[in-house]
């Protein structure tokens, strides 16, 4: 008897494929309780109890291909996909050419791994027998359902084989049943085809690459959260506790293990040290990060406990991060799925997600603003330039206060989840959101994206074929979607002992926009607690005003001021000041003293050139001619010179690259490491923090054209370097 086309080949479940804890639709920890049939004495046994994976290994030993036919197709409707996938292996084994058999265990690997290469193998041999009346309970079927058609293409269009991908879609069309609930989504995926040909035809120039084992394990690491500075990498990973603590709280869909956030910090020789797990992490509990605020002293974050999914928050304080509590908003938490937000830099918006009814389908980003009052509006729909009637998530807004990043699933996405970019207007509308483009984006869904201060890097979550597990953290260098016409505050509150700043100093920064409209820019900025750090946004051609204040007994303790210049596209201020905690003041030079006279002298410009043996890309200042280039420009600024631009050269020559694809990402990654490493150098130093201006001026693909004679060593060496000068 037909049993038409059952949920279960729909794809039900909400189970996205970033992982944000439950699935709408089922708790996923519920107990699994055997319904519609009985397996001997050992179902019996375990009948409306919580199954075991023994149990399920023993039931794929000792069940009948009926009885594991039943209940590969209960566990599966109800969404217990890890548990079905044992007992899909088994029929298998029984018949590993059977069509109905290679769908089930296809669908699963697509769902739980997302695993398209494994899965396609098995949709291959499905679709060579599809049957419209399908019987997914019962052990005589050998055909599968139409639906196989649009697995297939699904995994084609996931390794961007986009002729496949559409032509299978098609051929879904063709023999599906017309009822088919898939059908909507297969004119969107033809429509995303579309779009993915458009893309790859005219790919932009970014340098994207995998963070590495540092961060990325062969368990999912997602939701990537920098720090402005780019010091502090917040992250979510579903890796196992040490000594099996989580290994009972498993997640029974998936077989993962719980979420919980992590923070690496870059290290002087611009790698990340070893993950640490943040103090309000339960074993058996979800917690996802979202958003750090500009100080890093609140996490917002995703927790399920509820059941319907929920905005938390966590504060540093006593030098740990609190109890996580439920986002104290008005009107942002309700019945429905609230699962991303993020405050605005200047504290005047907050952004977030939710699938309430009244949006345009799916989930919907919504923003509220603050009122002069304090007080907060009611959330309004960021409108259809952003929104559509499928999925929008993790809106990140950037420094400007104006830059809206996010991801959308809907027909403008080349496949799967995109990264998109909107701005906002001077009426406070959204312009048209505008696709970041291929490879920044792939087929497969690339989400949480967040950027340094300038926004020429970036981190987001995707599954590639390079990565370490189900999905990975990915850095991205650009060249064009850095911010522009704003300027950045940038400061350094240093202790005069060298110690962090302690908690009960409550000590913060008012700035104040003398010339901006009344009430349009007044701020407070609050130094990190691990370093004495602030940073903030300021908004071109306006004079502002620092006020620095002890907030226990409101004493200001300093003031200070500066105007942002009116025509350049992205500037810097920098200040720093030096706090005596046992005194509690900041100790101010005494303009009274007499000051030797300064003799300006022409210091010289330095010159430093390495040349690269094939492929190699990376030096170290800790060693070498580098390390002695470094120290020449430390005895300038010893000696008094106030700045020192270096600016970078670099090349490849025409030798084939297969590790880096082309010979342009060769000689990008030689100038990038080069700037970054010299960066991360001077920065890590006190006195020479924000005197170094690193600047790349070309990267070149130059010499003798390539003629398969890469043992002539002295023919292309002179073109595989990186050199520097400073001006």
């Amino acid at each position: 008897m037909s049993t038409g086309i059952p949920i279960f080949f729909c794809n039900p479940l909400k189970i996205t494929t970033y992982n944000r804890g439950k699935s709408k639709i089922d708790d996923m920890r519920s107990i699994v309780t055997l319904i519609a049939f009985s397996l001997t004495s050992l179902l019996s046994t375990v009948y409306a109890q919580t199954l075991t994976e023994e149990d399920i290994r023993e039931i794929a030993e000792k069940g009948t291909e009926a009885e594991i036919v039943m209940q590969t197709s209960t566990l599966t409707q109800d969404g217990f996909l890890y548990y079905a996938s044992i007992l899909a292996d088994k029929l298998l084994e029984k018949k590993p050419l059977s069509s109905n058999y290679n769908y089930r265990k296809g669908f699963l690997l697509l769902e739980i791994y997302r695993d398209y290469s494994a899965a396609k193998k098995h949709f291959i041999i499905a679709v060579r027998d599809v049957d419209n009346n399908y019987d997914m309970y019962s052990s005589k079927e050998t055909s599968a359902p139409t639906d196989a058609f649009f697995h297939l293409a699904s995994c084609y269009h996931l390794e961007e084989n986009i002729d496949s991908a559409e032509y299978h879609y098609k051929k879904f069309i063709e023999v599906s049943n017309k009822g088919s609930e898939l059908l909507k989504t297969t004119q969107l995926r033809l429509k995303q085809c579309e779009e993915a040909r458009r893309q790859m035809a005219a790919p932009v120039n970014v340098y994207l690459k995998n963070i590495g084992p540092s961060i990325n394990t062969n368990f999912p690491e997602y939701s990537p959260v920098v720090s402005l500075d780019g010091s502090a990498l917040y992250f979510t990973s579903r890796r196992p506790w040490p000594n099996n603590e989580t290994e009972r709280f498993r997640d029974l869909a998936i077989h993962q293990y719980p979420e919980d956030v992590y923070v690496s910090y870059l290290d002087f020789d611009s790698t990340w040290t070893e993950p640490v797990r943040l103090d309000f992490c339960e074993p058996k509990r979800n917690e996802a990060s979202i958003s750090v605020s500009s100080d890093e002293r609140m996490i917002y974050l995703y927790e399920d406990t509820t059941g319907n999914g929920d905005i938390y928050t966590t504060d540093f304080y006593h030098a740990k991060f609190n109890e996580i509590q439920p986002l104290d908003f008005k009107d942002v938490n309700t019945e429905s799925w609230e699962t991303h937000c993020m405050m605005s830099h200047n504290k005047q918006r907050f952004f977030f997600v939710s699938d309430r009814k009244g949006g345009f389908g799916g989930r919907d980003i919504y923003v509220m603003e603050r009122k002069k009052n304090g007080k907060w509006t009611k959330p309004e729909n960021l409108g259809p330039g952003i929104n559509t009637e499928y999925d929008e998530d993790s809106p990140f807004i950037a420094i400007d206060n104006k830059t809206l990043y996010f991801s959308s699933n809907g027909p403008k996405s080349i496949g799967g989840f995109d990264i998109f970019k909107s701005e906002m207007n001077e009426d406070s509308t959204w312009t048209e959101s505008v696709n970041l483009g291929y490879p920044l984006n792939s087929t497969n869904d690339d989400i949480f994206y967040t950027t340094t201060i300038d926004g020429r890097r970036g981190y987001m979550t995707s599954y590639r074929s390079d990565g370490h597990g189900e999905k990975d953290i990915y850095e991205i260098y650009n060249d064009y979607l850095g911010v522009k016409d704003v300027a950045i505050l940038k400061g350094l509150i240093k202790t005069v002992d060298n110690k962090p700043i302690p908690e009960d100093f409550a000590i913060n920064v008012r700035l104040v926009c003398i010339d901006c409209e009344e009430g349009t820019d007044s701020r407070y900025v609050y130094p990190r607690l691990r370093d004495g750090v602030f940073m903030t946004g300021l908004k071109p051609c306006k004079t502002y005003k620092l006020e620095y204040t002890d907030l226990i007994d409101s004493l200001l303790m300093h003031t200070d001021g500066f105007t942002t210049f009116c025509d350049t596209a992205y500037q810097e201020i920098y200040r720093e000041l030096l706090l005596d905690v046992d005194k509690r003041i900041i100790i101010i030079p005494d303009t009274t003293i007499d000051v030797p006279e300064v003799v300006v002298t022409d210091y010289p410009n330095l010159e430093f050139m390495h040349y690269f043996a094939y492929n190699k890309n990376k030096l170290t200042t800790k060693k070498g001619e580098l390390k002695e280039f470094v120290e020449k420009v430390e005895a300038q600024l010893k000696e008094g010179r106030e700045s020192i631009t270096i600016n970078v050269y670099s090349s490849a020559s025409h030798v084939p690259t297969k590790t880096y694809k082309t010979n342009e990402n060769l000689t990008k990654i030689r100038a990038e490491n080069m700037k970054y490493d010299l960066i991360a150098h001077f920065q890590s130093m006190p006195e020479y923090k924000d005197r170094v201006t690193v600047v790349i001026v070309s990267t070149l693909v130059q010499g003798p054209e390539y003629e398969k004679d890469s043992a002539n060593k002295e023919k292309y060496f002179p073109y595989q370097y990186v050199g520097l000068k400073t001006e």
